[in-house]
Formats: C-alpha cells, sequence, structure tokens
C-alpha cells in the first residue's frame, strides 16, 4: 500500500499530509517532516535528518522509541 501511494504522488507530482505514529510510514513517505506536541509543532525539517539528528527533547524521545522498538 505503501509503494502504491508513494508512486501515485511522485507520478502525479503532488504533496500529501501523512500523519502517523509509525516512524517506518512516515520515513517511507515523507522529505519534510513536523513533530507535534500537544498540538504544537516543536520541531521540523528533512525526514532523514530530523531522524538521525532530533534536536528538540520530545523529538529526541520519540526517536529513542522508535529505534528501542526496532531492536
Amino acid at each position: 500500500m505503501l509503494d502504491l501511494l508513494r508512486g501515485l504522488l511522485a507520478e502525479r507530482d503532488v504533496a500529501a499530509v501523512v500523519v502517523s505514529h509509525d516512524f517506518a510510514v512516515i520515513e517511507a513517505l515523507t522529505d519534510r517532516s513536523l513533530v507535534m506536541q500537544l498540538g504544537r509543532v516543536v520541531e521540523q525539517g528533512l525526514t532523514d535528518q530530523l531522524f538521525r539528528d532530533p534536536h528538540h527533547p520530545y523529538t529526541q524521545r520519540l526517536v529513542a522509541a522508535a529505534a528501542e522498538m526496532m531492536r
């Protein structure tokens, strides 16, 4: 399903808003990401950079939790 959606977005050259707690989905479908906490944006940037080097403490905790789940 993700491959189909990614292909459609690229083929039609359109953007989509993807809301998910699943980092694999976010990584597969997005180039840029926003991290929200309590309805406020706390960090934004290129998805790969955000996952690799989060700056906000909330983002750091999310990334650490996702990494722990992958083990």
